[in-house]
């Protein structure tokens, strides 16, 4: 029913849920790193998501990149410009490689504030190519950069002894020597290979059991790196095996919608040439049934 309504409605769908998307998004920046009341506004932002959520993929990027900056400009000019560098850089190289996945570098940051960043990392590899682990690793750069400056903001605005260039050296050494961030990537990377290599084995349901082996390397290796540098807690525990396993589950649900394919007519072929012999398995899409609707045409009697 779901992927029915979605085809039939494509284009409004779309546009609804860009504007929803790109809502979230800059209001988690404001509550995160909301230096200027104005912009901050719900309001402002409900408007700038709307008009924004008719524009290119490439334009609201840069939007959403440009908002970031303009809010750390009024905390720090040298943090501010540190800042934006770092994010005109990932926008150069991520639109080179993966930029048709520019929505999931914004619902990335999204998912890491409510514990189930895996969710988008499962997903983008069981139903994208290698290429699209970028969208990781930016993603969960963008994440940590924006957290970053919220948790050590007060201690920006109170260093009135460094210069604006100290300040935006601090915050690439803090963020770029932060052990969470560096594990985090690490295991987000290793993660979406592991799915992403298993899913193309040759077993019935090889995207559900990708996902299956990719949330249980995620379980284990961060509850390993937590246990090797003696900093897990309880609230740590929680977040990486119950919101792993909830990741999981959204996982194996959003792949069933963005590619919903028919294991029963599942095939497998044979052929060959003159140098080599092929063999391709052939799993067919679901195929959704559409009312046969037959329209009668009745014209109208003449009166004698």
């Amino acid at each position: 029913m779901l992927e029915e309504f979605y085809i039939a409605h494509r284009r409004p769908c779309g546009y609804i849920l860009r504007a929803v998307i790109l809502f979230v998004c800059m209001f988690i920046i404001s509550r995160y790193i909301g230096f200027q009341a104005f912009i901050s506004q719900p309001w402002f932002i409900a408007i700038l998501s709307l008009a924004l959520a008719f524009v290119p993929i490439r334009f609201i990027m840069i939007a959403v990149m440009a908002y970031t900056t303009v809010q750390i400009f009024f905390l720090s000019y040298g943090i501010g410009f540190v800042t934006g560098v770092i994010l005109i850089v990932m926008y150069l190289l991520y639109f080179r490689f993966a930029g048709q996945y520019g929505f999931l570098l914004m619902i990335l940051p999204i998912l890491y504030l409510i514990k189930i960043p895996l969710a988008a990392v499962l997903v983008l590899a069981a139903t994208g190519p290698a290429i699209s682990v970028i969208t990781v690793i930016f993603g969960t750069t963008f994440y940590y950069l924006i957290h970053y400056i919220d948790v050590h903001a007060v201690a920006f605005a109170s260093s009135s002894g460094a210069t604006e260039f100290e300040k935006g050296e601090m915050l690439l050494q803090g963020v770029f020597t932060n052990r969470e961030f560096l594990m985090m990537l690490v295991v987000m990377f290793v993660v979406f290979m592991i799915v992403h290599f298993v899913k193309r084995a040759n077993f019935s349901r090889s995207y559900e059991l990708a996902i299956l082996i990719g949330t249980g390397v995620f379980i284990i290796l961060t509850v390993a790196c937590e246990l090797l540098f003696g900093d897990i807690t309880r609230a740590k525990l929680l977040y990486y095996c119950v919101g792993g396993v909830v990741s999981g589950a959204i996982a194996v649900f959003l792949t069933n919608i963005i590619k919903p394919l028919d294991y029963s007519r599942t095939e497998t072929v044979e052929f060959e040439d003159e140098e080599y012999n092929y063999y391709v398995k052939a799993v067919p899409k679901v195929a959704f049934k559409t009312e046969t609707v037959s329209v009668k045409r009745i014209n109208k009697r003449k009166d004698g």
